[in-house]
């Protein structure tokens, strides 16, 4: 173990069966998410292929224990607010209209041509389009460690994110972020961390010791696999 942060609740919904759960800035949180049921996505997104032997059928984790500056977040007003996420904080629905599950139009534009997402909102960066195409499985959590020696909350997000190649699917989306995402001025990046998650074991299958004699059989269709439910 090399270290470990405690939490609670999570930061977006993995299955249509669940609501997306708002984070500490008040706004829903993982709404475009890949879904438990996309089965499609997940294999293009978040499992390793079997070109890579080594790792075929698992998958890399992200990790990343971002510090939110709620009071400073908190003091910006609604519309300040709406404009850095690019989405309403009631419905969670684009700034360019709908509902929480509309796709946002990145080229919609309002009165005077100024573009309805704001060209350095998170869900205009963030999004797929903007990015080659590439999503991620996101699993992360909500800590609360306290407060510091200015009597401000030490919170935030352990983002958390599955997928197969972090250098197309994340590096390239988070150099983006850190370049122009409008949220970067409340968020402080403490600590990151990149594993490579291994491939469970098949229902049924034998697993062995390291000297080859059976040990168990696997109950589950793979080792982990509440972690994507």
């Amino acid at each position: 173990m090399q270290w470990t942060q405690l939490g609670y609740g999570r930061t977006s919904s993995t299955s249509t069966a669940q609501q997306t759960p708002r984070n500490l800035f008040g706004f829903k949180d993982g709404t475009a998410n890949v879904m438990a049921e996309d089965t499609e996505a997940l294999a293009q997104h978040v499992w390793v292929p079997a070109g890579e032997a080594w790792l075929s059928g698992g998958s890399y984790l992200v990790a990343r224990r971002i510090r939110m500056s709620i009071e400073t977040w908190d003091r910006a007003s609604l519309r300040e607010q709406e404009a850095v996420v690019g989405r309403t904080k009631g419905e969670g629905a684009p700034l360019s209209g709908g509902t929480e599950r509309t796709e946002p139009d990145l080229a919609a534009t309002g009165p005077g041509g100024s573009r309805l997402v704001p060209a350095d909102s998170h869900v205009r960066l963030a999004h797929p389009s903007t990015n080659g195409g590439v999503r991620m499985l996101r699993r992360g959590y909500t800590f609360t460690d306290g407060n510091d020696a200015l009597g401000r909350l030490d919170a935030g997000l352990m983002f958390l994110a599955f997928v197969r190649d972090p250098r197309t699917h994340y590096v390239p989306m988070q150099t983006t972020l850190a370049r122009s995402d409008a949220m970067g001025e409340y968020l402080q990046h403490t600590g990151s961390g990149l594993y490579a998650v291994p491939a469970g074991v098949a229902e049924g299958s034998l697993v062995l010791g390291a000297d080859g004699t059976p040990v168990t059989t696997a109950a589950s269709p793979f080792v982990g696999q509440a972690a994507f439910d």
